[in-house]
């Protein structure tokens, strides 16, 4: 009676220590998009902690922690998003755009003979 208590212990344990463990199939794309998804990740977490990036989000009143905490709660789509963009955006985009804007903007006035910046432009008068 005692080894027939002690087998059905041991049964019962062991029964209860299986887990049910489950193997499905990974697609080549699913491991894919998880990759990316990481790598996306890793790289907003680089251009977060540049000197560069941080000086301006405190220029701009935003804490680090906070900065840090909303980070590390998007969603995969809006990191993806966010790596996209900034790898689309030249450097130093918009501050050429506003000099070349602004020299425009001087030699047209050159001609029409509102101002006198360029000497080498003569008015159209």
């Amino acid at each position: 009676m005692k080894k027939v208590l002690a087998v059905a212990a041991v049964m019962l344990t062991y029964l209860t220590c299986i887990s049910g463990a489950y193997a499905g199939i990974v697609s080549s794309e699913q491991v894919i998009v998880q990759q990316q998804n990481i790598y996306n990740k890793q790289q907003v977490l680089e251009m977060f902690n540049s000197a560069e990036v941080q000086d301006k989000l405190v220029a701009l009143g935003v804490s680090l922690e906070d900065a840090e905490m909303r980070i590390a709660s998007m969603t995969d789509q809006e990191i993806n998003q966010l790596n996209t963009q900034m790898n689309d955006m030249p450097a130093a985009a918009g501050v050429v755009g506003v000099v070349v804007t602004v020299l425009v903007v001087l030699v047209v006035l050159d001609l029409v003979g509102v101002t006198d910046v360029f000497s080498f432009i003569r008015p159209i008068n």
